[in-house]
């Protein structure tokens, strides 16, 4: 499947996603982008519930969380939560990548 064929496909999830928002939100939940490392399991990346208490409900914007559940962190997990890149600092960093390019560019010539 090309981009650009996924990309026109995407409105037709429109209907399901708003269905299992509200689901969601009756259950007084949140949806969430979730990766997960389990060193028995594996990896996983999915959308997931999570009550509106949880640590992954409680963010906003471009906020990320990381969750660290080992054996001294069983009952109360650690967690890391910090200011995402944001539009603003995604653009600073690829503008200063292609300002590193352009010099590049110009001391190979």
């Amino acid at each position: 499947l090309s981009i650009e064929e996924f990309l026109k496909q995407l409105k037709n999830y429109d209907q399901q996603m708003q269905q299992r928002m509200e689901a969601a939100h009756k259950k007084d939940c949140v949806l969430r982008f979730v990766g997960t490392v389990d060193l028995k399991k594996g990896l996983s990346v999915g959308l997931r519930e999570f009550k509106k208490g949880h640590a992954f409900a409680q963010l906003n914007g471009s906020e990320n969380i990381v969750q660290f559940t080992t054996e001294r962190y069983q009952d109360f997990p650690l967690i890391v939560r910090g200011p995402g890149a944001g539009a603003e600092v995604t653009a600073a960093g690829v503008f200063a990548d292609l300002l590193r390019l352009s010099d590049l560019l110009r001391s190979s010539f």
